[in-house]
């Protein structure tokens, strides 16, 4: 299998925008290329007019709003309320909570796919709605006049004021205040993607599905080029799923730009695998 071609997507052009650093991508579209991994029928456009409903609904009721936090409650209420969308702890452990079309058709999901379902019918609407990559729970952010407010899709669309959620991520861990107001900024698109696809993989292989991780991981390595430590789990993946040819050009690959500390790591698994090629041969 050849290096260079496991690292195009052709296929997926959101995320093909991703790697060219290309900011104005569509965010929904991407993270249903994710999903199309495991979907090879998945129909985009079934998941976009569900949103852009979402948004006709709450059109009138938006425009109607007497102020800032009016509005934000005019979308939990029908995104939460109407439709049922919020969080269970199953969701950690299944790929579906992730995967936009399993969330609208279960009301459930993890907190950064539930979040890009608020952010996408925010769009629709003409409404600035951010994702953000907090500690433990990623939220959704609208930047009100009179100083921003939180969402948190995944306990069914509580709203926080910033003093409110600096408070209440305290409680979740031992974080500086000063850490956690910087974490309270918006996403980039990157680094949700890359948020999703690290929450896939580690759901991948809890249940040793390592086919399904070794899509995630290649994605990855893609977003991260120079990153032998993903290089390393890509090979490793490779290994479980019989690339061996594969794993032997990544971990050489590795070998050329890894810290000294890590070659005996690397020569080791390179070794593991020219001993399992020998017994192909």
């Amino acid at each position: 299998m050849d290096l260079k071609q496991i690292f195009q997507f052709k296929q997926d052009p959101e995320f093909s925008r991703l790697l060219h650093h290309d900011k104005q991508i569509d965010l929904t579209k991407a993270a249903l290329e994710l999903a199309r991994d495991d979907q090879p029928d998945l129909v985009f456009e079934h998941v976009l007019i569900w949103v852009r409903q979402r948004a006709c609904e709450l059109s009138g009721r938006v425009a109607l709003a007497e102020d800032d936090r009016a509005l934000v409650q005019c979308l939990v209420q029908c995104l939460a309320g109407q439709h049922g969308l919020g969080g269970d702890t199953i969701c950690y452990h299944q790929a579906e909570g992730s995967y936009l079309n399993h969330v609208i058709e279960s009301r459930q999901g993890l907190p950064i796919s539930l979040s890009l379902i608020y952010m996408a019918v925010g769009k629709e609407l003409g409404i600035d709605i951010h994702g953000v990559a907090a500690p433990l729970q990623f939220l959704v952010r609208y930047d009100a006049q009179d100083g921003p407010l939180f969402i948190d899709p995944y306990s069914k669309g509580t709203i926080y004021s910033e003093e409110e959620c600096l408070n209440r991520l305290g409680e979740l861990g031992e974080f500086p205040r000063s850490v956690l107001k910087r974490l309270l900024q918006p996403a980039t698109h990157r680094e949700i993607i890359i948020r999703m696809l690290m929450n896939l993989k580690r759901i991948h292989e809890e249940r040793q599905d390592f086919t399904r991780a070794w899509n995630v991981q290649r994605r990855l390595c893609a977003l991260h080029p120079l990153s032998t430590t993903h290089k390393k789990d890509l090979a490793a993946l490779s290994f479980k799923t019989q690339k061996l040819g594969l794993s032997v050009e990544l971990l050489e690959n590795c070998l050329k730009s890894c810290p000294e500390s890590e070659q005996d790591d690397l020569q080791l698994m390179l070794q593991k695998v020219h001993t399992e090629l020998a017994q192909w041969n």
